[in-house]
């Protein structure tokens, strides 16, 4: 960097609060320089900062002559002559083009698989902004289960998901056959909180090929007895906090009690430094150990602070593997509980401002679009950076 970036580069980090610190601005600015012109989400994938501070760091970069107006994200001149030594720019791809970093391709003999679960899924129950459910791609859900299959995770082994929103369970049941597993898979459990996915996922896996069972619990609560030490395999994509991650890793502690090198698998898509720290302490003090981390795994629909992404750890038990809450979890738990207890959403149409969170008039943002904005009755809106005040 010229000797005039640095203190540019403190000026913006200081702007926009970002935890990562300069470092953080830096990391932007050379995503942005090696894959220039590029989309925010893109940067936001590579950098591991959420949508809205990527946004926020390249409007201040605009600011001071950094960044190019024009979309996608390029530098100016200017931009490129004052961050010279910083991009590292490569003159070939060096990522892998056929798995677009997945580790795992979807085959195109599971094309008919993946139509008749896009038919299946027709009629999931819509998604609770409250309890943090954002549906995955089918093509996430696919890799998911070729990733267990892959792993050994799936043949003969008794598998138990923690929370299924997502229908990863009718994933399985439907790739079975083509795998080889239509007989092979001792059993499938699935917990979740929501009495609609629960009901969707007993009509649709009527005529799952293996023993399914399908259970409406809380999981800030214990296992039932009948699962705790039940699972050789346990896959779960809780609520990104560190909480959240926490209290979900301890029932699948739970679920495989006693067993050594019991696969867990955990989407997961925290991306602030001290709530990924909060996590690999946590995989520590319970017991688990990582073999294998595979960024931006998983795909979502309409998650767009985390840009669409989540990763996935592959995690295995170990004699010491124990729940850090093994009673009852009354604490905070859920993004809305955890990161931001009242934020403030834009309305798109009138630029309203309205609060949401707990003691407002609306606890979650699905409330608020349900009702719509009370000044023009729009029902889309955008998350302020931080909470902000009634506008």
């Amino acid at each position: 960097m010229s000797a005039a970036a640095p203190e540019l580069v403190a000026d913006v980090a200081e702007v926009v609060g970002l935890d990562e610190g300069e470092a953080g601005i830096v990391d932007v600015v050379r995503v942005v320089a090696r894959l220039e012109p590029v989309a925010v989400r893109k940067i936001s994938r590579a950098t591991e900062l959420p949508v809205p501070i990527v946004s926020a760091i390249c409007n201040e970069l605009r600011k001071r002559g950094v960044v190019a107006r024009e979309r996608p994200v390029q530098l100016t001149p200017g931009g490129r002559e004052l961050f010279a030594d910083v991009s590292g720019r490569a003159p070939v791809a060096a990522g892998c083009a056929s798995c677009d970093g997945h580790e795992i391709v979807v085959p195109s003999t599971l094309a008919t698989v993946a139509r008749r679960f896009a038919a299946a899924a027709s009629a999931v129950p819509p998604r609770r902004v409250e309890l943090d459910q954002t549906h995955c791609t089918v093509d996430t859900k696919l890799r998911r289960v070729l990733m267990m299959h892959e792993e050994g995770a799936l043949a003969g082994k008794r598998v138990v998901l923690l929370g299924d929103d997502d229908l990863t369970a009718l994933a399985i049941a439907l790739a079975a056959e083509e795998l080889g597993l239509a007989t092979a898979i001792r059993g499938l459990v699935i917990v979740d909180i929501d009495p609609a996915v629960v009901s969707f996922l007993r009509r649709a896996l009527r005529r799952a090929p293996f023993p399914v069972d399908v259970l409406v619990h809380d999981l800030r609560r214990p296992l039932p007895e009948q699962l705790r030490g039940v699972a050789d395999t346990v896959f779960t994509d809780p609520p990104y906090t560190a909480e959240g991650a926490t209290l979900f890793l301890s029932r699948a502690a739970e679920a495989t009690a006693g067993r050594l090198r019991a696969d867990v698998f955990l989407a997961f898509g925290g991306r602030r430094p001290d709530t990924v720290l909060a996590l690999q302490r946590a995989l520590v003090d319970m017991g688990f150990v990582v073999r294998r981390l595979v960024r931006n795994f998983n795909e979502y629909l309409g998650a767009g602070a985390l840009a669409g992404t989540s990763h996935l750890y592959q995690l295995a038990t170990t004699a010491a593997a124990r729940p850090l809450v093994a009673g009852d979890y009354d604490g905070p738990l859920y993004t809305g509980d955890v990161r931001h207890p009242v934020r403030g959403y834009r309305c798109k149409r009138c630029r309203a401002i309205e609060p949401v969170g707990p003691d407002q008039r609306w606890p979650h943002v699905g409330a608020l679009k349900r009702d719509g904005c009370p000044r023009c009755g729009a029902n889309t809106f955008a998350p302020l950076t931080r909470p902000g005040p009634r506008g």
